[in-house]
């Protein structure tokens, strides 16, 4: 016991540690960068002023004169004087501080003096900080699983981006099916990594693959068999290409995050019972497995109409500020998100008694005993 102790302590310490290394070296990483780099040494903020607009709406915005060191490049350890207006709302801008580090454009070099403007925040630290934080909190709570499935995230993310990347080169007119093989793609490899090439990790893919698939299927057919009334497939934000094969391609990723949730959640319930009690029926194993469906299926709802509510609240409330009708503000901000919602809805109800009985039927068990 106090073996197992010291080691935990040791790994605390280690992560800790790791911690503060990568804090250090990403505050002090400004030579990697190309783009000049500029850390805030003094800020004078000026007196807010009140603004308004036609539509009634208030917001406050304060001039801050800032000085800046340059970090990087042919211009390092010169001083340039800058400008920033920052509003009290920040929606499109934000206020600085000292020791805050920014990325520079150099426009002109005139009389010793640099003529630059603020192009973005420098947020590599807070990113690597925040991904060692989900690394150490996995690795603590979770050990090595939890280690395999961030890896299985960083991989799929890897091959979402180059699916990106293969459809804006490729410019195909029909790239749904980019998309379509990439979900077969992300549900095999994250269920072999986390799971290992076994028959919980077929049944588990086979049971994702049917419920996507129909809960997809069908709510492609309500909406051809409604001609897609009141849905504003072009209100989807920067579509380059078709904007209703991007709709079903985003879709279409949603939903199977939900299904796999649902499904993973599921079959290893039966497994794990199969497990513990090898002579469960097969009957037993499906309604244990629909039961574990049937109460985990509301809240996934619950959550995907929650993330829906979260990603179109600011662009709601905008609507609804300039003085939109409720019925106009839904049809072009939030009817595509409350479809998606319903159609990964669909698939979680869909999934549920599919994943329930592949287990069964996949495990067998003792026959039942009719009377």
């Amino acid at each position: 016991m106090l073996k197992n102790k010291s080691a935990r302590l040791l790994e605390v310490v280690a992560l800790l540690l790791l911690g503060l290394v990568i804090y250090v070296v990403t505050s002090h990483d400004a030579f990697l960068y190309q783009q000049p780099i500029g850390q805030v040494v003094k800020v004078n903020n000026g007196p807010g002023q009140a603004q308004s607009d036609e539509f009634d709406n208030h917001d406050r915005v304060t001039s801050q004169y800032l000085k800046l060191k340059i970090l990087n490049g042919k211009y390092r350890n010169w001083s340039v004087n800058l400008k920033n207006n920052y509003s009290k709302s920040g929606a499109l801008d934000q206020k600085f501080k000292v020791g805050q580090q920014i990325f520079l454009d150099v426009h002109q070099v005139k009389k010793g003096k640099i003529n630059a403007s603020i192009a973005t925040y420098k947020r590599d630290t807070y990113l690597l900080m925040l991904c060692w934080l989900i690394f150490s909190l996995l690795f603590l709570t979770m050990r090595f699983q939890g280690l395999r499935s961030l890896f299985s995230v960083a991989i799929n993310f890897v091959i979402f981006l180059a699916l990106v990347q293969f459809d804006v080169a490729w410019n195909q007119t029909y790239f749904f099916w980019i998309f379509a093989l990439g979900a077969l793609i992300f549900t095999g490899l994250s269920l072999v990594i986390v799971l290992g090439f076994n028959k919980q990790c077929w049944v588990t893919f086979s049971s994702i693959i049917i419920g996507t698939g129909l809960g997809l299927l069908l709510g492609y057919g309500a909406l051809w068999l409604t001609d897609s009334k009141g849905l504003h497939y072009e209100a989807l934000d920067m579509a380059t290409q078709d904007p209703e094969q991007l709709f079903f391609s985003i879709t279409l990723i949603g939903l199977l995050g939900a299904v796999m949730d649902a499904a993973t959640d599921i079959v290893s319930t039966v497994f794990e019972m199969k497990a513990s009690m090898p002579e469960v029926s097969k009957t037993q194993l499906f309604k244990s497995g629909h039961q574990v469906g049937k109460s985990i299926m509301g809240p996934l709802i619950n959550v995907l109409f929650l993330v829906f509510f979260a990603e179109s609240f600011a662009i709601g409330v905008l609507y609804f500020r300039t003085g939109n009708t409720i019925a106009y503000t839904f049809e072009w901000t939030m009817s595509l998100g409350v479809v998606q919602s319903l159609i990964s809805g669909i698939g979680i109800v869909l999934v549920v008694p599919t994943a329930a009985f592949l287990a069964a039927q996949a495990l067998g068990g003792k026959k039942d005993v009719s009377h």
